[in-house]
């Protein structure tokens, strides 16, 4: 599957996303209670693509959950530009918001052709038509136009009428990265979104991630396992451990890093000195 030509930078850069004071924590198998979150702030200023690293429990997934709205936290505040995120409903939410799973197999129905797939993702990003389209989305109204196959042509090349669950893992979650993005989101959350690829196909996931947080001016957090993507895509990287802020760089300072450096500091529950990237707004309790 081919780049995204066909989407375009809207005017004016997405808004840019707010977490403050969060509090989060769940009860432990059996009995006791983990308190994961307590207090923890962290802005990504508009149009930033934010990297976001650390240990398994350290809160990666569960920070892209909370601002998602799969989880609930229990205090604090999560705004996208002047939007409380944090008091919308579901459905509310899910209009500045796109997002990418880990499993290709997520958020793509494999019955149907990619073309049908992308007329479901842009119905769905059109809530203003939703309700009196109801019946019509519900019965036939998946099916494309010939504009419509035009214009995803541009997107994803010339196998649109191939059914989704015959394509590969790569261009599934091609497929996926473009749906997620249609509608121009303001927010877009990758969760580990290419760990389930081999490395090829995860070299061209990632350059048309690239690609399309550019093209959009969307500001992006991603979550990854790979040190290695850490230290090659993004505007920013942060690391988190056991809830908490230990470190935060530019793309200017990341530059200073290597896979190394970045393992050993995993687990060293001590905050970074400040960097320059602070000036974005950044922080944690």
């Amino acid at each position: 599957m081919s780049s995204a030509p066909g989407l375009s930078a809207p005017g004016l850069s997405a808004p840019g996303l707010s977490v403050e004071e969060l509090s989060w924590g769940h009860p432990l198998p059996g009995s006791g209670w983990r308190q994961l979150f307590s207090g923890f702030s962290l802005s990504c200023p508009p149009g930033q693509f934010l990297v976001v690293i650390g240990s398994n429990g350290s809160g990666k997934s569960t920070l892209l959950n909370l601002v998602a709205g799969t989880l609930r936290h229990s205090a604090g505040r999560i705004h996208l530009g002047g939007r409380p995120l944090h008091k919308l409903r579901d459905h509310h939410r899910a209009r500045w918001i796109g997002r990418v799973m880990q499993n290709p197999l997520e958020g793509t129905c494999p019955g149907l052709t990619v073309a049908e797939n992308l007329r479901l993702a842009e119905r769905r990003n059109r809530p203003d038509r939703f309700a009196a389209g109801f019946l019509n989305s519900a019965f036939g109204g998946i099916h494309p136009n010939g504009g419509d196959c035009r214009r995803y042509c541009e997107l994803l090349g010339d196998r649109l009428d191939e059914p989704v669950g015959q394509l590969s893992g790569g261009q599934r979650q091609s497929l996926s990265l473009v749906m997620a993005t249609l509608g121009s989101p303001d927010l877009l959350l990758l969760d580990e979104h290419t760990a389930a690829l081999d490395p090829r196909a995860e070299a061209t996931v990632m350059a048309l991630t690239d690609r399309l947080v550019r093209q959009l001016g969307t500001t992006a957090l991603m979550v990854t396992h790979s040190l290695e993507q850490a230290l090659s895509h993004g505007d920013r990287l942060v690391m988190l451990h056991e809830g908490g802020l230990i470190g935060d760089w530019n793309a200017a300072e990341r530059e200073h890093l290597d896979p190394a450096s970045l393992r050993a500091m995993y687990g060293v529950a001590i905050v970074a000195p400040q960097s320059s990237s602070a000036t974005d707004g950044s922080s944690a309790s």
